[in-house]
Order: structure tokens, then C-alpha cells, then sequence
């Protein structure tokens, strides 16, 4: 068919991804969640922001070069610092969840995330791949996580606000959304001591 892609092995879409498209795509399917490539807090964000990065609440989009691109959190006051005077129009924070409905883990140290392509060898310390491509998270000192189980509660605030957000995003930010690309953080894993190590190839 005329102007269609042409059909192609998973091997040869998976040639054409980028370096942050296959750690998504391959960590993605072991359920910790968005795997970020570049999780640290942008340049250019509030202090108050940076201090505490992804939290509960933050609305935003995941860029090409996987960060996480903050916009605001529902859950703090218009005037928060985080949002350093700039939410969407309107804006009303949510109540905060109470902390029954969070449900908190940690993992422990040496502990990665790999997709079933890649083998660790629990004498050397080292890796094996099996198939043409791979990610790796490697977590020398573990990391802590948490996640909202009552989520009801945001969809109707979501669908109330969401084209408030989207506009505010698209117009105010003028980052060209189209629907779907917003994310509502509900859950997040952090690595202890900030250290990590990723790869994909």
C-alpha cells in the first residue's frame, strides 16, 4: 500500500530506536514502573524542586532524552515554590492523599532491573545478553519506593482539568502535546544514595 511502512522484523525496529527508546522499552515490561534514562531533575527548575525531584502528584511529559519534564504538582498550593509562580489556569490543588493509601518498599543493595534477554552472573558480577539488545539498572545500594493505591480519587480531578493542563502545556509552555503524552505521577522508585547505573545497547 502506497505511503504504509513496510512490515519489518522486531530486530530491525528495535535498530532504528534510540538509545533511550530501547532502556524504555526494555525495562518498561518489568512493571517498576516509567524507566527514566535521565532521572535527575532538569537544569532550570526551582530549588525547591530539585531538592525533592519526581514526587507524587507531579504532572508533566517524558522528553526524547528521557527526563522528566516537571510542569506542577496537584497537590501543592498555586503560590508553592516548586511551581515558582507558573501553574495552569485556574489551578485548585487537590486534597493530599492520606498516608494509608500509600503502600512504601525499598529494594535492597545489588539489587538491578533487567529485561529476560540479560543474565547476571552472581560470582563475577557481570552481565550476559542473549538476544540483540538489552537494558540494564544496576542498584549498588538499593532503592526506596512508593505508590498511591487510591487512585479514584484523581480521575475525576483528571478529566475536570485535563484540558486546563494540556493548553497550559501546549500554549504557556509551548511544548506541542498531543493527547496522552501528559503523565500524572502516582508511584516512584528512587535509588538510595543517588547511585545507579544504566545501560542499553
Amino acid at each position: 500500500m502506497p505511503g504504509s511502512f513496510p512490515s519489518s522484523s522486531q530486530n530491525t525496529v528495535d535498530d532504528i530506536l534510540s538509545e533511550t527508546e530501547l532502556y524504555c522499552r526494555q525495562l518498561l515490561r518489568q512493571k517498576r514502573g516509567f524507566p527514566l534514562y535521565n532521572p535527575k531533575p532538569r537544569d532550570g527548575l526551582p530549588d525547591a524542586y530539585r531538592s525533592m525531584a519526581i514526587h507524587i502528584g507531579d504532572v508533566g511529559r517524558v522528553t526524547s532524552k528521557g527526563a522528566f519534564d516537571f510542569f506542577f504538582n496537584i497537590y501543592l498550593e498555586a503560590d508553592d515554590p516548586v511551581h515558582n509562580n507558573d501553574v495552569p489556569e485556574g489551578f485548585v490543588p487537590l486534597p493530599r492523599y492520606v498516608d494509608r493509601d500509600l503502600e512504601r518498599g525499598d529494594y535492597e543493595p545489588g539489587n538491578c532491573v533487567l529485561p529476560p534477554s540479560i543474565r547476571r552472573d552472581g560470582i563475577t558480577n557481570g552481565f550476559s545478553c542473549s538476544g540483540p539488545n538489552g537494558a540494564i539498572l544496576a542498584l549498588p545500594h538499593g532503592s526506596h519506593w512508593e505508590k498511591l493505591d487510591n487512585v479514584e480519587h484523581l480521575r475525576h480531578y483528571i478529566v475536570k482539568h485535563a484540558e486546563n493542563w494540556y493548553k497550559y502545556a501546549n500554549v504557556n509552555r509551548g511544548r506541542g502535546l498531543v493527547n496522552g503524552s501528559l503523565y500524572l505521577i502516582t508511584g516512584w522508585e528512587k535509588a538510595s544514595n543517588l547511585s545507579y547505573g544504566i545501560a542499553s545497547f
